[in-house]
């Protein structure tokens, strides 16, 4: 399947060689992708624009206000959108709107699924890395769609999976994300993840 991931940085450099490992066509875009050609051999660079041409399905591996401005001018009709960003406002102030409604409210035609927003990168791609399961969330109005990307999650190598329902639970979802950054300076490490332990039915 053709990918495009929007955003080079820690997140959306794991997210790309993980694609590419499973044998998609990644295009990798950012202003500063094609500066890092090194870093990723076999996989496509170009700008934001590009990568969302190129994909069938598009990622976005960017935070909140960049990912809107960016987003505009992005083909996204009709495609999967895996959103992976968070509003920064979530971090030290009040939400208003979350960021996967945001993208789905600006570009209705594109279908949103949120997910592994409150993961640590390396993680996102290999949640094997810890010694104990732990959980990913996922929300969209797209059912479809969604359970499209729970099966990409699963070739991830993720064994516990929320369903959340739909996008309202972005919210939720990206003040989950806001913990992890207390979390990450008490411990000191991105080694940690997040498990959602309940009685079993």
């Amino acid at each position: 399947m053709r990918i495009g991931v929007l955003g080079s940085g820690e997140v959306g450099g794991h997210i790309a060689k993980k694609l590419a490992a499973l044998g998609h066509e990644v295009m990798l875009g950012s202003p500063h992708a094609k500066d890092k050609a090194d870093e990723f051999p076999g996989i496509a660079l170009g700008t934001a624009p590009e990568a969302a041409q190129h994909g069938e399905w598009v990622v976005n591996a960017m935070e909140g206000a960049t990912a809107l401005r960016v987003l505009k001018d992005c083909d996204l009709d009709g495609k999967i959108l895996v959103d992976i960003g968070n509003i920064e406002s979530s971090i030290d102030g009040p939400l208003e709107t979350p960021l996967g409604q945001q993208i789905q409210e600006n570009h209705p035609t594109a279908r949103v699924v949120k997910t592994l927003n409150s993961t640590s990168a390396h993680l996102m791609v290999d949640p094997g890395q810890l010694p104990a399961r732990h959980t990913v969330f996922v929300a969209s109005n797209d059912d479809k769609a969604k359970s499209e990307v729970v099966s990409l999650l699963e070739d991830f190598g993720w064994q516990d999976i929320v369903d959340l329902g739909d996008l309202s639970a972005c919210r939720g979802m990206e003040y989950l994300a806001a913990a992890w950054i207390p979390i990450n300076k008490a411990l000191g490490t991105t080694d940690f993840a997040l498990s959602l332990v309940r009685k079993e039915s």
